[in-house]
């Protein structure tokens, strides 16, 4: 499938125009953002398609505090350095700077920055370890994203509340249940909605997914006016 097309379909990848700034993460700067001008280019497609890109530095940066957290609560998933790395000591950094996934370092104790990577659970032992932990990040980056744009329901209603379904077998996209615990199946696939159009906005994206609308290329093209 065209990337392109599966960015704007799902609704989660949204392009800047051309001459926009916009504010990428990078845990290797001091505020865990970098800003950039979008041209279209291979590097800003990388920085949208890992859901790296945001229209204000707020967002960028409110996006690394919470990556930074969620990295040190799962240090078992994501397998960096626990005990800071001896000087001279090769080391891996773990990130998504346009093209690679890691980048390796001698290890300076004196180096504010190297000191800034222990500290924020980039710095990993080997190169594997580092790209390992750089594509988990990306994927719970990718899911934060989808759940702020199409807002499914996180926990479970009461016994009894109405909800609805994001159904693509469904004729309009959704039906509605009432939840009972028989159901946290669907709460666990975040397929379920407090709201009717939210529900129809997830089972038309993925509808778009599955079956992508082919662009007419019968038609020719106006003449010029003059």
């Amino acid at each position: 499938m065209n990337t392109e097309f599966q960015f704007e379909c799902t609704g989660v990848w949204r392009p800047f125009t051309p001459g926009q700034t916009y504010f990428s993460l990078d845990f290797t700067a001091s505020m865990g953002y970098v800003g950039y001008i979008w041209t279209g280019d291979s590097l800003d497609s990388h920085y949208a398609y890992i859901n790296h890109a945001f229209p204000t530095w707020e967002q960028a940066h409110q996006t690394y505090l919470l990556a930074i957290k969620y990295l040190a609560l799962n240090q078992e998933k994501f397998g960096f350095m626990e005990d800071e790395p001896r000087d001279g000591q090769t080391v891996w950094i773990s990130h998504s700077l346009y093209p690679f996934w890691s980048s390796s370092i001698a290890y300076d104790s004196s180096e504010e920055l190297h000191k800034r990577l222990f500290k924020t659970h980039i710095l990993h032992a080997t190169e594997e370890g580092a790209i390992n932990a750089a594509k988990g990040l990306v994927q719970f980056l990718r899911k934060e994203t989808a759940q702020n744009y199409f807002k499914p329901l996180t926990k479970a209603p009461q016994n009894g509340t109405k909800v609805y379904v994001a159904d693509v077998t469904a004729k309009d996209g959704y039906k509605y249940i009432i939840y009972n615990s028989e159901f946290e199946y669907l709460l666990n696939d975040r397929l379920l909605f407090s709201n009717m159009l939210g529900a129809i906005r997830a089972s038309t994206a993925m509808r778009q997914l599955i079956n992508p609308p082919i662009p007419d290329t019968t038609k020719k093209p106006e003449p010029d006016k003059q």
